[in-house]
């Protein structure tokens, strides 16, 4: 059955390579981006796509004949609170109950799929996390995500609708910003081996994070959207912490470039980063789904990406 798909923040990261996977199975596709400065990211399947630029807290009509909705648009760092404080708000939080309040009077039944952030956790004593860790968010961008869980799941309590929560935990790959000092320090990481420079490596490398190749999680979202319980909470990534410094000496032999340059972290990243994190994926595997790409083969696929995409 060819589906209706909307996604928000289709221009971005996730949402375009949920795109390019939904053309490739024959979904009608809609895209919503608040400008076209990430056009490139979908390149290849631009005419077979509906682009609308619009800021997605005026969506409205948009919502109507849509069976799915990836609700992409967001946020995607901790650094607004020192000059844009108010900006997590308009774009996480309202953002988010726009889409609802359209779907609400619009398509009431359409399946939402919500991508929130493992950053909602922040800094737990126990892990894997799972739906029932502690939930500390250090920083606005985290606090609105979860925010915008709530909101999710009361417009599902009060007036019936559909939503779904994801939580990705580190999530990398191709289409990704590569040189924003801000966020996707992974990718930027890779870059930065690919042109022979110096990946700055915090704190000896020896924190833990649970990264994940973008096609994987792609194929996770899709199966949670056909398969997974309304109101429930889902972990999307590889389920187990690998430290920094591995993954970087991974990202040197595969580019065969690069040095490393052990510093220690900045104050700011104290403050509102997280230390060691991994998932319990438990819930999403009983939908059918496991990681499919190994850390060095997205390493490997991203420097062949990267490469292509700069000549």
């Amino acid at each position: 059955m060819v589906k209706n798909v909307l996604i928000t923040g289709g221009l971005g990261f996730i949402g375009s390579n949920l795109a390019h996977k939904c053309v490739n199975l024959g979904y009608n596709v809609t895209l919503i981006s608040k400008t076209k400065s990430k056009k490139e990211n979908i390149k290849g399947i631009e005419n077979k796509v509906n682009l609308i630029i619009k800021d997605v807290k005026d969506i409205n009509q948009e919502v109507i004949g849509m069976d799915l909705i990836f609700h992409c648009a967001s946020t995607g760092d901790n650094y607004n609170i020192h000059n844009e404080p108010y900006k997590d708000i308009e774009v996480n939080c309202n953002g988010t109950i726009a889409l609802l309040e359209a779907c609400r009077y619009n398509n009431k039944k359409v399946r939402i799929i919500y991508p929130s952030t493992f950053f909602v956790n922040g800094n737990l004593k126990t892990l894997p996390a799972t739906s029932d860790s502690h939930l500390n968010p250090l920083g606005l961008y985290p606090a609105t995500r979860l925010v915008g869980e709530y909101f999710c799941k009361i417009y599902n309590n009060v007036f019936e609708m559909n939503s779904v929560i994801v939580r990705f935990t580190n999530v990398f790959g191709i289409r990704e910003q590569k040189d924003n000092n801000k966020k996707a320090a992974f990718n930027r990481m890779i870059n930065t081996a690919i042109n022979g420079g110096e990946i700055q490596l915090y704190d000896n490398g020896i924190i833990k994070r649970d990264y994940i190749y973008i096609s994987d999680v792609i194929d996770a979202c899709l199966i949670i959207a056909e398969k997974g319980k309304k109101g429930e909470t889902y972990y999307i990534g590889r389920g187990e912490g690998v430290k920094f410094k591995k993954l970087v000496d991974i990202i040197i032999e595969e580019a065969m470039n690069g040095t490393i340059n052990l510093i220690n972290s900045p104050s700011f990243h104290k403050a509102s980063g997280i230390n060691d994190y991994y998932c319990d994926n438990t819930q999403l595997k009983k939908l059918g789904w496991k990681p499919k790409i190994s850390l060095r083969e997205g390493i490997r696929k991203t420097i062949k990406w990267s490469n292509k995409n700069d000549n």
